[in-house]
């Protein structure tokens, strides 16, 4: 269960780096001013160690002006606070110029005796630390980031990455979400400053780059009932919900949890991240789990993908783009990959060439036909179709008709007319006069339409693979593009809708509703 989560901004207004848009790259801290954040956040860690399991803390997240991760004190103390039982995370946003084997050697063996009666155990726990790495491409290139980025994600730790939208750098941050490892989420943060609307052109190419980038630009109003999980504390103690909030009258060091956490906010909209992505109605947290702040997606036990309009544009035939494949390769070795299509298998097998060895499996014909590879397969067929009415409606309608089989059992049938040429109402509903007697369902896509058993759907075929694998469909993520692999939302633990290919819509993620 989650707890809450506690986001940290001490005194640092200092950072290494030398962007020319930063006010905290002019400043250079002095002996004075370091010694002073230092205090600061050894009495915060104090405070969340003293009061953690009190207050439900379950995160500690770390969001500084300037470049915290150059300081000692703040490995020790988030190593010290993921020692703890209570803590679920511990976190840092840092411009990755730090040495990884150094730093994370601190986190290691940051555990300490507290008092002669509290032990925390020694050595921080990786799995808990979660780091959120900001590309700056004035500061650094691509090659040198991803490799750190790559060396933390096989140390063990938690990471996502992510840059400022500027439309110029589209090409570049393109080839950096190439480079990344693929389970690596790359976020895009809208630009302020830009004074003009992003074009249609340049939201479709960020959207490719991050299925959440819509949301930076359509900022929710405020709501105060999604804030009570969360609280922002200031160096001094000031307390506020979030990083935008009013601050409130309680001080950290003082308050009770309910003065603490009492929402409190001051503000008409949530324009960033840290604001409504703490929400406690982020259509993200599916994605990303328990504590969405950190900008983390959920590890999952199997990933479902559909294929024409997701993986490969409509209708394409050429197998899939090499960076596709390089992504699906790379995520098949950390959990199962399958494919969820409302293809029949001998159709997604032809279009796939090759690559139909990164899966694990299918559900085709939008659940007629399910496959494990090398182990089950599962055929739904269709009965009693008459299929002479069937062929004598096609011919008036100038459409072709496609039985599928397997193992003699038709589990799928297709009425296809000539491209761009769409299915009418009248002619829906007169097929399914045709099959008044049938059990089966009937519906469309694009110059198609589909037949298949009554009750059947891709969400069903993945119950079916989920129930050989013994695995919970809540563990599981779906990703689709339309409105037939919806069925997937209905049962995976996560479902992303994202057209990768075509027209940009908005994304959105659904919870399992179970």
């Amino acid at each position: 269960m989650a707890g809450k989560t506690i986001s940290y901004r001490g005194y640092l207004k200092s950072c290494n780096y030398s962007c020319s848009y930063c006010p905290f790259s002019k400043h250079r801290a002095s002996v004075a001013e370091l010694e002073k954040d230092r205090r600061s956040f050894e009495r915060f860690c104090d405070r969340v160690e003293n009061r953690a399991a009190e207050f439900s803390v379950g995160a500690v997240f770390v969001v500084p002006y300037g470049e915290a991760s150059l300081h000692r004190w703040y490995w020790e103390g988030l190593g010290r606070l993921a020692a703890l039982p209570e803590i679920h995370r511990v976190g840092l946003q840092t411009n990755l110029s730090f040495s990884v084997e150094n730093c994370l050697e601190i986190f290691d063996f940051s555990g300490a005796v507290r008092g002669e009666s509290k032990l925390c155990s020694l050595g921080g726990k990786r799995d808990k630390l979660c780091i959120w790495a900001t590309f700056h491409p004035e500061m650094t290139d691509v090659d040198t980031f991803s490799e750190k980025c790559r060396r933390l994600v096989e140390s063990g730790v938690r990471l996502c990455a992510g840059a400022v939208g500027v439309p110029q750098n589209i090409p570049l941050l393109t080839v950096l979400r190439e480079k990344l490892p693929p389970d690596v989420y790359l976020w895009i943060n809208k630009m302020d400053g830009l004074e003009r609307n992003y074009t249609e052109k340049e939201k479709a190419a960020f959207s490719a780059i991050d299925p959440f980038f819509e949301r930076e630009l359509n900022a929710p109003k405020a709501d105060l009932n999604m804030c009570t999980d969360r609280c922002f504390v200031e160096a001094d103690g000031g307390v506020r919900s979030c990083n935008i909030g009013r601050t409130k009258e309680v001080n950290w060091y003082q308050g009770s949890a309910e003065e603490i956490f009492g929402p409190q906010c001051g503000k008409k909209r949530c324009s960033c991240y840290l604001a409504y992505g703490g929400r406690a109605d982020f259509a993200g947290r599916a994605f990303f789990g328990d504590y969405p702040v950190f900008r983390i997606p959920k590890r999952y036990s199997a990933i479902f993908l559909d294929l024409d309009g997701t993986l490969v544009p409509e209708g394409h035939r050429g197998g899939l783009p090499e960076v596709t494949r390089r992504r699906l390769a790379a995520l098949g070795e950390k959990c199962p990959v399958f494919l969820a299509t409302s293809m029949p298998k001998e159709e997604a097998w032809k279009r796939l060439g090759g690559d139909r060895e990164l899966f694990r499996g299918a559900v085709f014909a939008s659940g007629g036909y399910v496959l494990l590879r090398e182990s089950r397969e599962a055929v739904h067929s269709l009965e009693a179709i008459p299929l002479s009415g069937l062929t004598d409606f096609a011919e008036r309608v100038r459409a072709r008709v496609r039985i599928y089989r397997k193992n003699h059992q038709v589990y799928k049938i297709t009425l296809i007319k000539r491209h761009h040429c769409r299915w009418r109402e009248q002619e829906c509903e007169r097929v399914r006069e045709l099959l008044a007697q049938s059990d089966c369902r009937v519906f469309t896509e694009n110059n198609c339409l589909e037949i298949i058993g009554k009750g059947l759907d891709k969400g069903g075929g993945i119950r079916e693979i989920c129930g050989w694998l013994g695995i919970p469909p809540e563990e599981t993520l779906a990703v689709g593009n339309d409105r037939e692999d919806e069925a997937m939302g209905r049962v995976c633990g996560a479902y992303l809708r994202i057209p990768v290919f075509g027209e940009v819509s908005d994304c959105h993620f659904r919870k399992n509703p179970i």
